[in-house]
């Protein structure tokens, strides 16, 4: 693969001893700069520019047949991405404003200084190895995400890679029907924190590194290009592993790699290898590297027996007996892949749903939000600990919910007993032990409303049927009948929620049900 710390000029200039000085000044600029290429005229140099590759053009102005800016007209046109230098012995205006026009780098008078030139191709190379640097990358980002088979680059035809799937703590429940709500932010710390760059900054067999996106925030691919073939796989990620491990302290991780290295073309189906793979060998808790390979592929362990196991959740209805099986089973669990965790949570939710009457909406609400904390969690008694909270909270919920159901039911089975009886909400508070505004919060959740309200809506229900069953009797002792000692505060109460007086209502009923009598 070219390298992407060299360079390649050509150089167009008519006067060979012009030209040789030239060249002479171009490659003690660095090592990395190397003059490929020599034209002493700009149909030569457009010619060498169609059948080998070049990065830097650095042609004259005044050149016989085709002149130095019909070049760079030409060249610009053909290669876009053609740095273009011009060294003239001429400081006319119209020259340089025309090549300027061409997008040229830098327009040089000659003879020009050693240290002017180093200066300028130094910038000029710097630009083209971060050009090169993202271009490789979304290449093959593209590659590790696209079987359409494109043509192998350029830059990638002679060249084997390195794949290694890197995951950070561990991945959520996969398809699940609500995936948890995860903050990228965590994960995006951690990777700025390990630097894999600096990783193999030491070790010279390494050409390039790239380290490329997944569709996970957790996940990354690392690309590793070598010129000393020797190395092997399984070194590079104990290397890996034991740089990771120095420096993401206690977070689980897991290094998955392919035992040898691969063409380009090989990267897609490689990289949907270790994407599948990636679930069944990563255990819980751990910071491990595996390298697996095609004709063995990685088989988890049998699990049936535990899930099995796991049923048993749905007979326990004692909370201690609950979280100690729990903690019981935790150790089991951690031998297997992470899905057999997640198999567990999603068990032990509904299982609080069905043995402790929890609300099955609740429960699943509590196992998104500890899915969520799950994927940054370090060790097993982390991970208990917060199953173990979020248990109890369904608890404490549930009881709060509980209690303040039956008290709001005592309240109601109060007034419908008292409803001849003078109550405010002072005489609740103090005959159930409780302030008033928090008896006409929690009343007002579970009924809908206040419990001086509940108290008229019952007197009014009670006062119909009295009037229905009683046509002729007097207003003032329906009124007292239903608590009411004044008659007209009754009528009035009463026509706020009716919209008519009792008598009113009172006749409109009788003369509607007297209609339908003679109907029938």
């Amino acid at each position: 693969m070219k390298d992407s710390s060299e360079f390649t000029v050509l150089a167009a200039e008519d006067e060979p001893i012009i030209l040789n000085n030239i060249v002479k000044k171009i490659e003690k600029v660095s090592p990395q700069i190397t003059v490929t290429g020599k034209a002493h005229s700009g149909q030569e140099a457009l010619d060498l520019l169609h059948t080998s590759r070049f990065d830097i053009l650095i042609t004259d102005i005044e050149m016989p047949g085709m002149s130095g800016l019909e070049l760079i007209r030409q060249a610009k046109e053909d290669f876009p991405d053609l740095r273009i230098i011009v060294l003239s012995g001429y400081s006319n205006f119209e020259y340089a404003r025309t090549a300027l026009r061409y997008d040229v780098e830098d327009y040089l008078l000659k003879p020009v200084e050693q240290e002017t030139l180093s200066d300028l191709l130094t910038s000029i190379c710097l630009q083209i190895e971060d050009e090169r640097a993202i271009r490789n990358r979304e290449v093959l980002s593209l590659a590790l995400n696209d079987s359409t088979g494109h043509d192998v680059p350029f830059m990638f035809q002679d060249s084997g890679f390195f794949l290694f799937l890197i995951t950070l703590g561990t991945l959520p429940p996969e398809n699940a029907e609500n995936p948890p709500l995860i903050s990228g932010k965590v994960f995006l710390n951690l990777w700025q924190e390990t630097a894999l760059n600096e990783c193999f900054q030491s070790m010279n067999a390494i050409q390039h590194l790239w380290l490329i996106d997944e569709h996970s925030p957790q996940q990354k691919f690392l690309i590793l290009h070598l010129k000393d073939s020797t190395l092997s796989a399984e070194f590079l990620s104990m290397v890996l592993k034991s740089y990771l491990t120095e420096q993401l302290n206690e977070t689980p991780f897991l290094i998955l790699s392919c035992c040898q290295p691969i063409s380009y073309k090989e990267l897609w189906i490689k990289a949907r290898y270790l994407r599948s793979a990636v679930r069944a060998v990563n255990l819980l808790f751990r910071q491990e590297a595996l390298c697996i390979s095609a004709e063995q592929p990685p088989q988890p362990p049998d699990s049936t027996s535990v899930i099995k196991d796991l049923r048993l959740l749905f007979s326990l209805d004692n909370e201690a007996a609950f979280l100690q099986y729990i903690r019981g089973i935790l150790p089991e669990i951690q031998k297997y892949p992470a899905s057999v965790l997640h198999h567990m949570i999603k068990l032990t939710f509904e299982a609080m749903a069905h043995c402790f009457q929890i609300d099955s909406r609740d429960c699943s609400g509590a196992a998104s939000a500890f899915f969520g904390r799950l994927m940054s969690m370090k060790t097993l008694e982390e991970c208990y600990s917060c199953l173990e909270a979020s248990l109890k909270e369904l608890w404490k919920n549930t009881s709060l919910h509980t209690s303040s159901t039956t008290l709001c039911a005592k309240i109601a089975q109060y007034l419908e007993i008292n409803l001849k009886e003078q109550i405010s909400l002072s005489d609740l508070a103090q005959r159930f032990g409780y302030t008033p505004s928090y008896l006409n919060r929690i009343f007002k959740k579970e009924y809908g409303t206040s419990p001086l309200q509940y108290l008229t809506d019952l007197r009014i229900a009670r006062a119909k049927e009295i009037l229905l069953k009683h046509p002729d009797i007097n207003i003032k002792t329906a009124a007292s009948t239903v608590g009411y000692e004044d008659s007209r505060y009754f009528s009035r109460i009463f026509k706020n929620e009716t919209g008519m007086t009792p008598s009113a209502w009172a006749e409109q009923e009788k003369s509607g049900f007297v209609g339908d009598t003679a109907g029938k």
